[in-house]
């Protein structure tokens, strides 16, 4: 995957948004997230059910060594003591640049202690 070979871009306020069909040709090439919108902000999110909440730790941790080394950084949920949910966008331009990508994409690299039933996301 491409993606993963890049690094973020220190992000200025001056930063673009990626349009909708680059967004479509990032999201083919990680098929886990999901655009979707809160507030008119284009975010992308990914969810996982782990095997018990020590796992979510765990990952949350493999995650923030990822999101420092790139200086860029999601909202992170755990709820239910099994269910994260990770949320990425860039917050100074309150929608998606291609860093948000990147670091999706970096962010499926690590391999989180996953519950037996655990369901990948289903694409049309």
């Amino acid at each position: 995957m491409e993606l993963q070979k890049d690094k973020c871009e220190p992000c200025s306020g001056l930063a673009k948004a990626v349009s909708s069909s680059e967004i479509e040709g990032f999201l083919k090439e990680l098929p886990e997230w999901e655009l979707f919108a809160e507030e008119k902000v284009k975010k992308i999110r990914r969810k996982y059910r782990l095997k018990n909440f020590l796992a979510g730790i765990s990952f949350f941790n493999d995650i923030a060594r990822i999101a420092e080394d790139e200086k860029h950084h999601p909202d992170l949920h755990l709820e239910g003591y099994q269910f994260v949910t990770i949320v990425i966008y860039t917050h100074k331009v309150k929608g998606l640049t291609k860093n948000d990508f990147i670091l999706a994409s970096k962010i499926d690299t690590l391999k989180p202690l996953l519950s037996k039933y655990h369901k990948p996301r289903v694409t049309t």
